[in-house]
This record gives structure tokens, sequence and C-alpha cells, in this order.
């Protein structure tokens, strides 16, 4: 059975739901942010989202990015690691910049960019993911 679906009552057909009424974070990306209403939408998470890598100089690429606080609780020290791949799946670089800014009530919204220099071949492979704590007050 498909995710997000119920099993049909007896006696009664099983209709599909549409593809964007079924929940899969593996699909979610920037693109369906601006049709999201309110954050209840969203996984209760924090959420990180980068865009393609850029050419930025000569030999510096970009890659620029969100993080979006919807752990239901204010977090602090963000910091967002990536980490490239190769064609094989083996690391070719991994490393990390703090979120600005780097504390964020529930709800709020980060950025961050990567400035990365010789990049080994074209990053179309990569991997983010975000370090944080719970604020204390």
């Amino acid at each position: 059975m498909p995710q997000g679906q119920f099993p049909p009552a007896a006696g009664k057909q099983e209709l599909p739901l549409h593809p964007s009424l079924v929940y899969n974070p593996a699909i979610m990306d920037i693109e369906a942010f601006p049709e999201i209403e309110n954050f209840q939408k969203l996984p209760r998470r924090v959420i990180v989202k980068g865009g393609g890598f850029t050419l930025a100089g000569s030999r510096t690429s970009e890659l620029r990015g969100l993080v979006i606080n919807n752990i239901g609780n204010p977090i602090c020290g963000i910091v967002v690691n990536l980490v490239v791949f190769d064609a094989n799946k083996i690391p070719q670089l991994s490393t990390s910049v703090p979120a600005s800014p780097d504390r964020l009530d529930q709800g709020g919204i980060a950025s961050f960019v990567f400035q990365v220099e010789d990049l080994p071949g074209e990053a179309k492979d990569y991997h983010l993911y975000t370090g944080w704590r719970f604020e204390e007050r």
C-alpha cells in the first residue's frame, strides 16, 4: 500500500490520494515552501534546504540555503554541515558553516552560504545536515 494511504473499508472502492496530499519528506523541496500556509504542514524538525552550486569566482563555488526551525522550541548554535560525494558515493569534501542568525525561535528562518575553493569536479551529489541545541531560558 503506498505511503500515506489507509486500507479501504469493507465494500468500499479504494481511491488513491492526490500526490500533493501524501507527505513524503524526500520530495519536499524549496519550491514547495511558498505554497505552505503555515508551519503545521511542515514536519516537526529543523529543516535544511540548499540550492545548487553556482560559480562565484574563477575557482570558487557557492551553495546557499535556508534553515527553518519547526521543532517547537527556540534553538541556538546552529551549524550547517555539507558533505560532497563523487560519482562512486565516496565523500570528497566535508565542511561546515554557522547559520545566520545562529538563534531561531519556533518558525524562524536562517540562511547559510558555503564558499568552496577548487571543488573537485561538478558537485551534484551532496548532503546537508544541521547541528544545533535547545536554547536554555
